[in-house]
């Protein structure tokens, strides 16, 4: 008897080493291959950037946003924007998609990002290509001319000036300030607040709110400020993942 609860103990731990030694393999490769998607990215960076700004038509400059709608857009889509160094996981409100983020799913991913193992790639390449090879006014100045604002007659939209234009039919520098904010308001999720719905009304509304100062983020996850503490099983194991390969805390990156 003794000597059968032996051996089961030593195919136990037999298991257990080979269980160890794969996942450490696996890790390896993977290291390896995220490490390499990298390079590559960091080296296809400055074309990829230019191709953008051609593809979806580079209409505006930073200095057509004023200082005070820059603000408003940044404290609603990516409020440590200017101190992170492209991933932002702690920041109440924030979510977890910064602005360079986004950029990212738009560049680098030219079949379509879709969700789930491929937010790492998306995050590494936010830290460690296009955050430190494009200023934070540059990357401002993309992001509006190419952010996704949802489709307009079947048609994409992309980018503020397209936006003014295809659901108020007025040029940017003519919108008003609950125009704009409406606009800002799409990003958590363009195809369903469109401006002029319900849903879009009722995000400007706690927006107004947020920016008062009335209400207070609960969470990272609480985009859409109504309270919500935390994302799925699925998203809180990613975020804790993300967070242990990046440097996800803003810091005291540059303008």
């Amino acid at each position: 008897m003794i000597n059968h609860d032996m051996k089961i103990g030593q195919a136990i731990i037999r298991t257990m080493l080979w269980l160890s030694g794969a996942v450490a393999l696996a890790l390896v490769v993977a290291a390896g291959y995220y490490a390499n998607e990298v390079r590559a990215a960091r080296g296809a960076t400055p074309s990829l950037v230019s191709e953008a700004g051609k593809r979806f038509g580079a209409q505006l400059k930073l200095t057509d946003l004023s200082k005070e709608r820059q603000a408003i857009l940044l404290a609603v889509e990516d409020p440590a924007f200017t101190r992170h160094h492209g991933v932002d996981l702690e920041t109440s409100g924030a979510g977890m998609t910064t602005i360079t983020q986004a950029l990212v799913k738009l560049i680098y991913f030219p079949e379509g990002f879709k969700q789930g193992i491929a937010k790492i790639r998306q995050t590494l390449i936010a830290q460690y290509a296009l955050d430190s090879l494009l200023s934070k006014n540059d990357q401002m100045q993309l992001f509006l001319n190419i952010c996704y604002l949802g489709s307009k007659n079947g048609q994409p939209v992309h980018g503020y000036a397209a936006g003014a234009q295809a659901y108020f039919g007025k040029n940017f520098a003519e919108l008003t300030d609950e125009e704009f904010l409406s606009l800002v308001a799409m990003h958590i999720a363009p195809d369903s607040l469109k401006p002029g719905t319900p849903e879009n009304t009722q995000r400007v509304q706690r927006i107004h709110a947020y920016l008062s100062g009335k209400y207070q983020p609960a969470s990272l996850l609480d985009v859409d400020y109504n309270g919500k503490q935390r994302g799925t099983l699925a998203e809180e194991a990613l975020m804790s993942f993300l967070r242990l390969i990046t440097d996800a805390r803003p810091g005291h990156a540059g303008g």
